[in-house]
């Protein structure tokens, strides 16, 4: 799980925004590999919004907290053509600014930023299901 919130951390440090095209959203329902392979993550409806929870992870290390079932997209909402809201980081325990949209039915487009906006970054999740 050190490997997902890494990656995603990393991602929003080291890469440049995307632009996404400005077509209705697709939901991003169903089972998504991240992008280093090491966790599977599963967006389904909460409420209005969305929400993504770890399904699947490496196992923890001693004395530590598994990450099956810890909520890390948090009440993403519709704007346009992609999906706004917080992005929740296992390791630090921070929340970051974060958008989702679905790229073709088998990628999901993660976009990840520091707060205030500053920069950001993103890598694409494969659809499992």
């Amino acid at each position: 799980m050190r490997m997902l919130a890494a990656a995603l951390v990393s991602a929003s440090l080291l890469a440049c925004c995307h632009s996404v095209r400005a077509e209705a959203p697709r939901a991003p329902f169903g089972l998504w590999r991240v992008a280093d392979g090491s966790a599977l993550i599963e967006i389904k409806p909460c409420g209005r919004a969305l929400c993504g929870y770890v399904a699947s992870a490496p196992a923890p290390g001693p004395g530590e907290k598994s990450a099956i079932g810890q909520k890390i997209l948090l009440d993403m909402q519709r704007q346009g053509a992609v999906w706004r809201g917080p992005i929740f980081n296992l390791d630090d325990g921070k929340t970051y600014e974060s958008e989702i949209a679905v790229g073709d039915e088998a990628h999901l487009k993660i976009k990840g930023c520091l707060p205030g906006g500053g920069l950001c970054g993103g890598e694409n999740w494969k659809r499992e299901r």
